[in-house]
């Protein structure tokens, strides 16, 4: 459920006029690396730029390469973090879209 959670926040992104890239991977936004995932994140119509890191940890707090241990994804310049709450949740809506909204 981890990437339907990523791919919500992609869309929910979109939609408010972001594009996403992943710089390990052109091909991969949901690519790896030590323990993170990156995503830059352009808006054309701001001219603002966001780095958001994604945080794995295993349920022992170890290093892992899984996208199911997800714990939060941080914005670079704020540290605004988004946790990954349960995905039917009020919780995780609603502050995906504070999330999003606090990025401008």
């Amino acid at each position: 459920m981890t990437r339907a959670r990523m791919v919500e926040l992609k869309e929910a992104l979109e939609q408010a006029g972001w594009e996403i890239s992943n710089p390990v991977s052109a091909t991969d936004i949901f690519q790896t690396s030590d323990d993170q995932i990156t995503w830059k994140i352009n808006n054309p119509k701001t001219q603002k730029t966001n780095v958001l890191t994604f945080h794995l940890f295993d349920h022992l707090g170890r290093q892992t390469q899984q996208l199911s241990d997800i714990f939060y994804v941080k914005e670079s310049t704020t540290e605004l973090k988004l946790y990954f709450e349960k995905i039917n949740t009020p919780v995780w809506r609603s502050s995906l879209k504070l999330f999003v909204r606090s990025l401008y």
